[in-house]
């Protein structure tokens, strides 16, 4: 019994490491100055498309990937108090647009500008379009802009 639990122990052990490198730091997006997340349409194997934003020049990139018919859009949120003094997620900007058909230079990319408060905590919302209809949202970490 004791051989086992210290081979349970030892083995443990070995693992931690290893998971703690496969395990994604969100907060890591903090630490690079940007958020970013990205849409997928459930049972695909690739992104429909990203938004990246940059809190050193509050530029929001967005990029749609499959010409599938969806485009992709992104928002900066920022989060904020309410009168009661409860903090929420309010929309900061127009939504940015981007998709396979859109010519850009931006390698591929469509570029919104934003001016945002520094020191308040940002995110990005994207989501997937097609003619009026919205699907496959989902929000980046927040960072601090």
């Amino acid at each position: 019994m004791m051989h086992r639990a210290f081979k349970s122990a030892v083995v443990a052990a070995a693992l931690i490491p290893a998971a703690l490198i496969a395990t994604p730091d969100v907060a890591s997006a903090a630490s690079n100055g940007y958020a970013w997340a990205c849409w997928i349409k459930p049972g695909s194997a690739t992104n429909g498309g990203c938004a990246k934003f940059y809190a050193d020049g509050d530029t929001l990139r967005v990029w749609d990937y499959t010409a599938d018919g969806w485009g992709t859009r992104a928002q900066i949120q920022k989060l904020l108090p309410d009168s009661n003094g409860v903090m929420h997620w309010v929309n900061h900007s127009s939504d940015c647009f981007d998709d396979t058909s859109t010519s850009n230079t931006n390698k591929g990319a469509t570029v919104c500008n934003y001016n945002v408060t520094e020191g308040i905590q940002v995110r990005v919302h994207v989501w997937a379009s097609h003619s009026g209809t919205t699907a496959y949202h989902i929000y980046s970490p927040s960072i601090t802009a």
